[in-house]
């Protein structure tokens, strides 16, 4: 470097290089308290380098004028505010905004992060918070949303230059693998918890229990949650299912929508806090599906028990009103307990995941079974496929990993008896 030569006071240094070229360097206002800022430019001339300069302080003076903006702004108000500008772009669908509100209110708000400025927040006051939330007892799937919720919050506010860093970046991945850890199951545990060949016969048999006084189904959802069992579908997928999206003929069946209850944000004091709410399957996966056999007779139970026409909603009450994800989880709550099922099977994805791994089992391929499910491969390996299998043994129930090749030798035995092939056959042999 050649020699440093200082202006007068305020305009900074100005330094000769050995190629000629002039380095001028600046001292302004930093966003981080206590500290300042150097903005550096390389020019020809000083006079190109001031006026690069002049360029590079406008720029640093409009993102200091949008930090200081919103200098007592907490974490918890940039979550909602980075959350209206998702909903008034369009980013999220109606029950993602639900979850996403209920994530901010129960995990962020209600703690120390959610009260700290914004500006203030460092990467150790979030891997605080996260410490906070797994002693309360949060499950590390919960606790993953939070993190990803507050980092693309974050993000969004670095990225506008409304502040200086985002402090969730550089400790996000530690996180995330501590809370994998976390995830890590025991020899007892199940790696995905779906139901055995036993809870799934007594499941069947629960759903069609009739009452003694009359005859009629004990269960409203009865048949519903079988064809859930038979057809691996989402409930909002089921849900929007209406008898023109089934082709008895053929044994097909469309599946293009999902309707999801939502909170009703306009709502005056005589109208429903939720509404239904349909749009287009998760990931976009929109299919057409055919049939096991079961799944038929799933179908023709329901239209010999509710009847309906071509545009009837195929999953409908007693008062032939449409059905909510919420009324069918409490039903086959009911049918569970019940059946008398273990204390861990509950909610209604234990019944689609069921559905993959009898699939699995049965020797379709990963690809096979995440298409028929409408999910990603990646997705569908690692959430849905139990490798581990469900045995009693003296009275005590584990879970017992199979020899490898368990999928071909069971298939092989099949076909020495004559049975169909793996994907002809009944699910829930």
């Amino acid at each position: 470097m050649g020699d440093t030569k200082r202006n007068i006071k305020g305009q900074g240094t100005f330094v000769e290089m050995e190629n000629g070229k002039i380095l001028h360097r600046k001292y302004v206002e930093s966003d981080i308290p206590g500290k300042r800022k150097v903005l550096t430019v390389r020019g020809d001339n000083r006079a190109i380098c001031v006026k690069l300069m002049k360029k590079k302080e406008k720029a640093w003076e409009e993102r200091m004028a949008l930090i200081n903006a919103n200098p007592d702004e907490t974490v918890a108000d940039l979550c909602k505010r980075h959350l209206e500008f998702q909903v008034q772009n369009g980013e999220l669908k109606p029950k993602s905004v639900d979850r996403r509100e209920d994530t901010i209110k129960n995990q962020i708000e209600k703690y120390s992060l959610g009260y700290m400025q914004t500006q203030a927040v460092t990467p150790a006051d979030i891997d605080n918070h996260i410490s906070a939330l797994i002693k309360t007892g949060l499950s590390p799937s919960t606790i993953k949303k939070v993190v990803d919720v507050l980092n693309a919050a974050l993000e969004w506010a670095a990225v506008r230059n409304e502040l200086h860093r985002n402090p969730a970046k550089s400790i996000k991945k530690l996180i995330m693998k501590r809370l994998s850890k976390l995830e890590s199951k025991s020899a007892a545990e199940a790696d995905v918890i779906v139901l055995s060949e036993e809870e799934e016969e007594k499941f069947l048999q629960e759903t069609l229990r009739t009452n003694d006084n009359n005859g009629e189904l004990k269960y409203s959802g009865g048949l519903y949650g079988r064809l859930l069992l038979h057809s691996g579908m989402r409930v909002g997928e089921l849900i929007s299912l209406r008898w023109k999206d089934y082709d008895k003929e053929n044994g097909y069946i469309v599946i293009n929508k999902s309707t999801s209850f939502c909170r009703n944000r306009n709502a005056s004091e005589n109208e429903a806090k939720y509404i239904a709410v349909q749009g287009t399957t998760k990931n976009q996966k929109a299919r057409v599906l055919q049939l096991f056999d079961e799944a038929i007779e799933d179908l023709d139970m329901i239209m010999n028990e509710k009847g309906g026409g071509p545009d009837d909603l195929i999953c409908r009450t007693k008062n032939n009103k449409q059905y909510s994800a919420t009324m069918m989880e409490h039903c086959m709550g009911t049918v569970y307990k019940n059946a008398g099922l273990d204390d861990k099977v509950s909610g209604l994805h234990i019944l689609r995941r069921t559905f993959a791994t009898r699939m699995y089992e049965n020797g379709a391929d990963t690809k096979e079974i995440a298409a028929y499910i409408g999910d990603l491969e990646s997705t569908t390996m690692q959430y849905y496929i139990a490798a581990r299998k469900k045995v009693i043994v003296g009275g005590t129930v584990k879970q017992i990993v199979p020899r490898p090749g368990y999928r071909i030798n069971k298939e092989n035995e099949k076909i020495r008896k004559g049975d169909a092939p793996a994907g002809n056959r009944n699910i829930s042999e």
